[in-house]
């Protein structure tokens, strides 16, 4: 059972979410399960910033291909804030392999007919942190630290 826990949590729309126009359905989806966005900028990453938001799969065969895709355009970067906000925002975006994501979601419902780059790295639209801890440390990435 979740408890009902105030957090706040780092969602990206990737450069193949920006480059298709996606972002306002995405942040629009956000605030419809009563999540609130604090704070949304487009940036673009650099190539340190990209191996900062990434480190955890520093040395695995596909961290290459991230550092590359995430690289590649703008993305946009927010702060959602609520309830459960982690585990609300994992949930929304579906499964990383958009092929696995169910229908609802957002990987599901807007994955690409060619969703891998040319090296085989997945193209899945969005990002969200997968702990208080990584939040945290993500969301200084693009915006310092946030109380």
């Amino acid at each position: 059972m979740l408890l009902n826990v105030q957090e706040k949590t780092l969602l990206l729309i990737k450069p193949d979410g920006v480059a298709r126009g996606l972002d306002k359905e995405i942040v629009a989806r956000v605030k419809n399960v009563g999540l609130k966005v604090e704070r949304q900028e487009k940036f673009r990453l650099t190539e340190k910033s990209a191996a900062d938001l990434y480190s955890p799969h520093l040395g695995k065969k596909f961290y290459a291909g991230l550092l590359k895709f995430i690289t590649s355009g703008h993305l946009i970067a927010c702060v959602v804030a609520g309830e459960n906000a982690i585990a609300s925002v994992r949930e929304l975006m579906g499964a990383t392999d958009p092929r696995e994501a169910a229908a609802g979601t957002i990987r599901g419902d807007f994955k690409a007919e060619n969703m891998f780059t040319s090296d085989g790295t997945i193209k899945n639209i969005a990002h969200g942190s997968d702990s208080l801890e990584s939040a945290e440390r993500e969301i200084a990435i693009f915006f310092g630290r946030i109380k």
